[in-house]
């Protein structure tokens, strides 16, 4: 993956407003990250734990996804296979 800057990343994501791409919270260490190695970048929100962030180059372009874990229900159990 190439390096990434911040302005490219908040520039490329695909299902949120400008305005919640510019007011997110970016990794603090973006210009420290091994560029080369991952396929990927990918963090939560420490602002909003409830929000996970995913960036992926494809055929040169970016591209950023916001997550959001689903919310929990107080008194709901979980149930296994």
């Amino acid at each position: 993956m190439r390096s990434l800057a911040e302005k490219d990343i908040r520039a490329s994501f695909v299902n949120c407003s400008k305005g919640e791409a510019r007011r997110m919270a970016l990794p603090r260490d973006l210009t420290e990250q091994p560029w080369d190695e991952p396929d990927f970048l990918g963090w939560r929100d420490p602002a909003a734990p409830d929000r996970g962030h995913v960036v992926a180059e494809r055929d040169g372009l970016l591209t950023d996804v916001a997550l959001r874990a689903p919310a929990r229900q107080p008194g709901r159990a979980r149930r296994t296979g």
